[in-house]
């Protein structure tokens, strides 16, 4: 099957595009420093309405004049996802949303390859007799025969080396990797398609080894290492070229969705990027995978050291399992000696929740130093939650092979199989850089903890909710229903308890979040009204429901609180739900998006900008700040600047309208490099604004004169506002975004770029001259 089945048009009545100089590679790799990338393409993702496909947007994209990028691409995604990638230099998200049948815009990202902590050779003869299992249940399974035999899971990685023995040594059907594709071909860069372009086909040969480890870890089989499903098929989609750096989202989502359309029951990736919001596209599509049966994985991240709120993108969708990693060697990674340390959260695990408050992650499983298949017939340990997630996969493969996918028990097997899996979880001890074991490990680092794959397989209790996400103290959510199901041939008499788990404060006066090593865990407590005991009779549906207050707590310093409700039955049979919420109101606590105020560099020149951009001059507006907390909808607009004031604020702005003549751009990856070099950058190469969706941390926009609709700003005098609008803000409303207000000057000079007069870009500070910092950022 081709995947991506593509179709991409050429614009004949638009200018083609000269190519721009291939980025260095190696520059950009050495230059890269704490500053926060964005991430984004030149590529939106357009979804538009599904009885009207991508038709009627192609020929609004077709009449369009002067558009000097004319590529767009639809998706092959059946009945999951109508939509279409374009690449364009002369629209932004405002432009193609008014598009008629258009539903979403969002801006494409670059997903870099995954990084994994950690590398050893193998085998030695002290890991002859290698094994993780028995801490998960998984080895039980193995004694009685559950192998997952009859299940198919798809990989969505850098390839897998399907000649390795213990992978089957072959790639087709009959094979263990019965199939797949290779999505992009060997030569593609993302930073230069149009010379490495895509060139998609038919092998998808692992040159780098993620992939191979993650499927060793699903189905490897050899005389002493056996993967969690070792008679499981496999399906791999290959999304990174044979030198791989990075991909990109719109990859990822074809092979997503050519995973489903051969059948896949369960899907896993071990790829992603920080994003935190559940709407993304990629998690969108996959949350619609799950409604339709199909169990997705995926890996919650290795930033752990961001502290909370730095959910992966592939991860936060609804229903998605994100999968966190524990330490289950006797190697210790927590600064702590002298006792048996057991199984651990692993420091590098990313942190939730989302930015919608959502709980992420959902389960754990082992991802320190976990031994697998690599290339060249070789084994290596390695550490990630790339390692978890197809951990986890293996035992949903084991499910499957028992009771069947979805062709067999429908749309709801995978919300079903979903609730088994994360509602298994053993309790973790805390750990950041140290290890408390007074503490336990919170919802948000490993969702309900340790997974228990006997459980899964076995109980007779089926629960069916979802995580007790209780919001902040503004948009609270008390009352919980769930349904417990008994699915076995005995009663079950079931008893509630709650379990506090590790609360924390996460104000920063530096960071806005705190990062991992400066959080220190505390008792929080909510009220909570928990079901009486219930006694299910075989076959029987309950619905109960969970009611929690808010804590008794100071919200200064923005406390975080979680754990879970413990569900026990009088056959042994224990599960959990897990909850967590923020004792404090996030639209105050982060009022002041910015933690300082943004500004322009290098101040004390003569504030008079030509945008000529020669080695010599250099001469373009450069804007840095630090975002408090991850910002949906950061914009750099040029406003006319007679007459204009916050007051005449519009949303979305329209050219021509209330004095808006366009929105700035920025070149592309500007945060990556520490000055512009004109002999290894591209000017031309552009992100407009706005920008969505962009992650908390340090940013940096260069701005060279271009507009959001591919012309240059003309000579007058302009309003620059550069604001972001704030969490849970309203953008039709001028004071629920934060509003630049420029320490540097109140007027400056721009040279028109023929020389032949001034003109004056002004900075008008916003109708609130001292922006609220809101009660959870006053302290310090």
């Amino acid at each position: 099957m081709k995947s991506y089945n593509l179709l991409t048009v050429l614009l004949v009545a638009a200018s083609v595009a000269v190519d721009a100089e291939e980025i260095n590679k190696t520059a950009v790799r050495s230059s890269r420093n704490s500053r926060t990338s964005t991430g984004n393409t030149r590529k939106f993702i357009v979804e538009v309405e599904p009885n009207r496909g991508t038709t009627t947007v192609t020929r609004q994209l077709l009449m369009k004049p002067g558009r000097k990028r004319p590529l767009f691409q639809s998706f092959d995604c059946s009945d999951v996802f109508s939509g279409m990638v374009v690449e364009t230099d002369t629209d932004n998200m405002d432009t193609l949303l008014q598009m008629e049948g258009v539903v979403n815009v969002w801006q494409a990202h670059k997903v870099a390859i995954p990084k994994v902590e950690n590398s050893e050779s193998g085998p030695s003869s002290s890991i002859r007799n290698y094994s993780i299992h028995h801490w998960t249940g998984v080895d039980k399974l193995h004694a009685a025969g559950i192998r997952g035999k009859g299940s198919t899971v798809a990989i969505i990685d850098t390839g897998i080396d399907y000649t390795h023995k213990a992978l089957g040594g072959c790639f087709g059907p009959g094979c263990k990797v019965k199939g797949g594709y290779d999505l992009v071909g060997a030569d593609w860069e993302t930073h230069n398609e149009r010379k490495h372009p895509k060139q998609p086909d038919n092998d998808p040969m692992d040159y780098q080894g993620h992939g191979t480890h993650v499927a060793g870890i699903i189905a490897a089989k050899n005389e002493w290492l056996t993967g969690v499903a070792p008679e499981a098929e496999l399906l791999i989609y290959k999304v990174f070229s044979d030198d791989p750096w990075e991909t990109d989202e719109e990859t990822i989502m074809q092979a997503l969705c050519d995973a489903y359309n051969a059948g896949a029951d369960v899907i896993t990736s071990s790829i992603g990027q920080p994003n935190g919001w559940s709407d993304n596209p990629w998690a969108m599509l996959a949350s619609r995978l799950v409604d339709k049966g199909v169990v997705v994985i995926a890996s919650a991240g290795n930033e752990g050291e961001f502290g909370p709120f730095y959910s992966s993108s592939g991860a936060v969708g609804r229903g998605v399992l994100a999968v966190a990693a524990a330490n289950v060697t006797t190697k210790p990674n927590a600064n702590r000696t002298g006792e048996d340390l057991g199984p651990l959260p692993v420091y590098f695990t990313t942190w939730g929740p989302t930015n919608e408050l959502l709980l992420k992650p959902d389960i754990t499983a082992p991802g320190y130093m976990i031994m697998s298949t690599v290339l060249n017939q070789s084994y290596e340990e390695l550490s990630g939650t790339s390692m978890s997630a197809p951990y986890i996969a293996g035992i949903a493969a084991l499910f499957v092979g028992q009771y069947g996918g979805r062709a067999f028990n429908g749309a709801g097997f995978a919300k079903m199989l979903r609730d088994r899996i994360a509602s298994s979880g053993t309790t973790l001890p805390f750990v950041n850089n140290r290890l408390m074991r007074k503490y336990k490990a919170s919802p948000f680092q490993v969702g309900t903890g340790l997974v228990d794959a006997w459980k899964v397989l076995n109980y007779d209790t089926q629960l069916e909710y979802e995580p007790f996400s209780l919001m902040d103290t503004e948009l609270f959510r008390p009352r919980w229903s769930f349904n417990i199901t008994n699915t076995g041939g005995i009663a079950h008499e079931y008893t509630f308890k709650l379990e506090p788990q590790a609360g924390f404060n996460i104000y920063d006066p530096e960071y806005g979040v705190a990062l991992l090593y400066a959080i220190e865990p505390k008792n929080i407590v909510p009220p909570v009204r928990l079901p009486h005991r219930v006694l299910i009779e075989p076959g029987e549906t309950r619905e109960l429901s969970v009611t929690f207050g808010l804590p008794d707590v100071d919200d200064d310093y923005l406390p975080l609180y979680s754990g879970k409700v413990l569900i026990n039955s009088d056959h042994g049979e224990k599960l959990a739900i897990p909850y967590g919420g923020a004792a404090y109101d996030t639209e105050k606590a982060f009022d002041n998006m910015f933690i300082v105020d943004p500004f322009v560099t290098d101040p004390d020149r003569d504030s008079a900008w030509s945008f000529n951009i020669d080695r010599d001059a250099s001469d373009f507006i450069e804007i840095g700040g630090r975002t408090s907390y991850a910002c949906d909808n950061l914009r750099w607009d040029q406003i006319f600047e007679k007459g204009w004031s916050e007051s005449l604020w519009t949303y979305p702005p329209r050219v021509g309208r209330h004095g808006f003549i366009g929105s700035a751009t920025t070149m592309r990856d500007a945060e990556e490099f520490w000055f512009f070099d004109p002999t290894a950058n591209d000017p031309n190469d552009t992100l407009p604004f706005p920008l969505k969706q962009q992650s908390r941390g340090f940013h940096v926009f260069w701005w060279f004169g271009k507009l959001a609709n591919g012309t240059r700003i003309a000579p007058g005098n302009y309003t620059m506002r550069f604001a972001a609008l704030r969490p849970y803000g309203n953008p039709n409303i001028s004071d629920h975004w934060d509003v630049m207000n420029s320490p540097t000057a109140s007027s400056i000079q721009v040279l028109p770029y023929n020389g032949t007069r001034n003109s004056t870009l002004k900075y008008r500070a916003p109708k609130y001259q001292t922006p609220s910092l809101g009660k959870g950022l006053l302290k310090g």
